[in-house]
């Protein structure tokens, strides 16, 4: 029996000793799962304050993205309205093309020459503005004629001469009293159109001519196309509207 307890004991001693060890491990391991619950919490707290940093940048991503789209489409209307006021300016002008240039012209009578020429009354006092010639740009030769801008006080006027004008077919230098060897050049009547509105109407024709319309004309200082006698008109009022030419 002594020989038992002693071995009790010693067992005893040894589970006491475990259960020290385990404690001792058992705190050492709470000590480290606390500070990872530390840093668990931490990294959670600083993932949820990034989650809530991407809601407010895509937030004011989506803000930014709509105040770009209405200046975008604020720039569209300036230009827009840029563009009819720079043709509003010329609508009572015409432009006549290919008038030999010479020293000391005179461009009322030549004016008033196309007047006689064309049957319309026209009064040189009160319904001209003023005419003269205007630069063209890259014109680097000079070896082209300036064209001649003649503006008039009144626009229905304008359209009424500009509408006679036109029935001068194949006119030329000649016939408004300009000799030489000059005389043969064409000349050529038109709505005064602002930069944006040739532009347009070089394009209409490259794309009328691609797409086998038969006309492509200039009224009212507005671009038209048409395919054939019974087809709709197209009005090439800006770049999108070219698209319409198909």
């Amino acid at each position: 029996m002594e020989h038992i307890d002693a071995k009790f004991d010693a067992l005893q001693l040894t589970i006491n000793s475990l259960k020290t060890d385990v404690n001792s491990q058992l705190m050492i391991l709470s000590t480290k799962v606390s500070a990872w619950e530390s840093k668990i919490g931490g990294l959670v707290s600083t993932m949820s304050s990034v989650n809530e940093e991407i809601s407010n940048l895509k937030d004011e991503n989506v803000k930014l993205k709509q105040e770009l789209d209405d200046l975008r489409s604020n720039m569209n209307n300036i230009s827009e309205s840029n563009h009819r006021n720079e043709q509003w300016v010329r609508r009572s002008n015409i432009q006549i093309n290919g008038v030999p240039e010479k020293k000391n012209e005179n461009l009322l009578s030549l004016v008033k020459n196309l007047a006689v020429r064309c049957n319309f009354t026209i009064n040189m006092d009160t319904d001209i503005d003023f005419v003269t010639r205007i630069a063209v740009k890259n014109d680097v030769d000079n070896k082209t004629p300036k064209p001649i801008i003649l503006k008039m006080q009144s626009r229905y006027k304008k359209d009424d001469f500009l509408l006679s004008l036109r029935k001068l077919k194949n006119c030329t230098a000649g016939e408004i009293g300009i000799s030489g060897i000059q005389s043969s050049k064409k000349i050529y009547f038109n709505d005064h159109l602002s930069a944006r509105n040739k532009h347009l109407l070089r394009e209409a024709k490259r794309l009328a001519k691609e797409k086998a319309y038969a006309y492509c004309w200039v009224k009212n200082c507005t671009v038209m196309v048409r395919r054939s006698d019974l087809s709709p008109i197209i009005h090439v009022t800006s770049i999108a509207s070219l698209n319409k030419i198909v």
